[in-house]
């Protein structure tokens, strides 16, 4: 059949071996971005600049963003066709802008880096592979990859090249990150010169910060893949943020595959879709605070902003926040087990519309239960429950999110 990877045909059999074997890698991405950058800068020393401490780690920053890319694409079925400069690729290409020569030293520093690479990989494969037949064809596949994923950038940056130094001479130094900056400071046309279409239906995704640019790098590749959406990525002191730019307002399906594909160990933050200039900007706000959201209570895995709303609203100031629950809840906040369990009981209770029986059912004890409870809290707080209902709701909430986050430390 034909692999949409490697524009080589391969059987399902030998594709999904394929697959495997980058998958293997991508944990070792960091330990081989070493080798490949340490080869690339004995072949090509232009690529460092001695004046300047901060290029050694500019150039292992576009090495690790490129492995990783490469190796994905290998492992999720992207072709290399689809490859486009990493955030890390072109902070490089803006350091090496103001030299005439700059843009052929780049090429040639990606075109020795792919090439130690391959020779990684290679090894890699000829080890895990011992049918000749099924070698030759995996190492034929992933070759073409390759050279097509190389030839893709390099006519990426020979296209920008003309305008970076344009900008450069205008004294427009300025980095992708710093675009993105740029664009959430209210700046739309930043986008455009990151070439990110800011007329499509954006969502953002915030990551814990200790992911490595590699493992967003793959992760970014794999959702655009998903969902047929541009990327825009940014790295804050908080974690990653992700943005999709979908062509359109994402299917039931697509949201799903989007969704599985996010990791699960960790809090993670998705904004709701949104139209335009302004969507890009709501949508990155709404997964920052479903994310924070999701730390507070010590949950992993997806949080979803609409199912968070009102509490991330409510904890944006978290010290006013705690005086609302304190103040609402009384000797309701107390920490023993059997003020707990009211509290328990009172957010079923409210959930359920004040319907004993809902609530019985939810936390399976007999309805007798809940309304006796139900009388307690009311006489621990003074007054009955929908007295002040929206305050009492929003006070168990805040309670519960902070409980979370000191049981699991900041």
């Amino acid at each position: 059949m034909e692999n949409s990877a490697t524009h080589t045909r391969l059987s399902p059999e030998l594709a999904a071996r394929l697959e495997q074997l980058a998958l293997e890698l991508i944990p070792q991405t960091d330990v081989i971005a070493a080798d490949v950058n340490r080869v690339a800068i004995a072949a090509e020393p232009d690529l460092i600049d001695p004046d300047d401490p901060l290029s050694v780690e500019a150039v292992l920053h576009s090495t690790k963003a490129n492995a990783g890319a490469i190796l994905s694409q290998l492992a999720y079925g992207v072709p290399g066709s689809a490859s486009e400069p990493s955030t890390g690729a072109l902070e490089l290409f803006e350091r090496l802008a103001d030299r005439d020569d700059g843009l052929q030293i780049v090429l040639r520093g990606y075109r020795l880096g792919v090439a130690e690479l391959w020779q990684i990989w290679a090894r890699h494969v000829s080890e895990r592979v011992d049918d000749a037949g099924d070698l030759y064809e995996i190492l034929a596949a992933s070759t073409s990859h390759m050279l097509t994923a190389v030839d893709r950038i390099s006519v990426s940056l020979g296209e920008q090249w003309a305008a970076t130094r344009r900008r450069r001479r205008q004294g427009l130094d300025i980095s992708p990150d710093d675009l993105v900056r740029d664009a959430l400071a209210g700046n739309p046309g930043a986008l455009e010169r990151l070439g990110y279409d800011r007329e499509r239906v954006h969502q953002a995704i915030a990551l814990a910060p200790r992911m490595t640019e590699a493992e967003v790098t793959q992760l970014s590749g794999r959702l655009k893949l998903i969902a047929d959406a541009q990327v825009a990525q940014l790295q804050r002191d908080a974690g990653w943020v992700i943005w999709l730019g979908l062509p359109r307002e994402p299917e039931l399906r697509i949201a799903e595959q989007i969704e599985a594909a996010l990791p699960t160990g960790e809090p993670v933050g998705l904004g709701e879709p949104a139209s335009g200039f302004a969507g890009f900007r709501v949508s990155h706000r709404e997964a920052l605070d479903a994310r924070r959201v999701g730390v507070m209570r010590g949950t992993p895995g997806v949080t979803h902003h609409r199912d968070v709303a009102l509490l991330a609203l409510l904890t944006a100031d978290p010290e006013r926040a705690r005086g609302l629950a304190l103040a609402e809840l009384g000797p309701l906040a107390d920490g023993d087990e059997s003020t707990a369990r009211l509290r328990e009981t009172l957010i079923a209770y409210l959930a359920c519309g004040e319907s004993h029986v809902g609530a019985a059912e939810r936390l399976h004890v007999h309805q007798k239960t809940v309304a006796y409870r139900v009388r307690q809290a009311e006489e621990i707080i003074g007054r009955r429950i929908g007295d002040r209902r929206a305050e009492l709701e929003a006070a168990l909430q805040l309670h519960a999110a902070f409980s979370s986050e000191d049981r699991s430390g900041p």
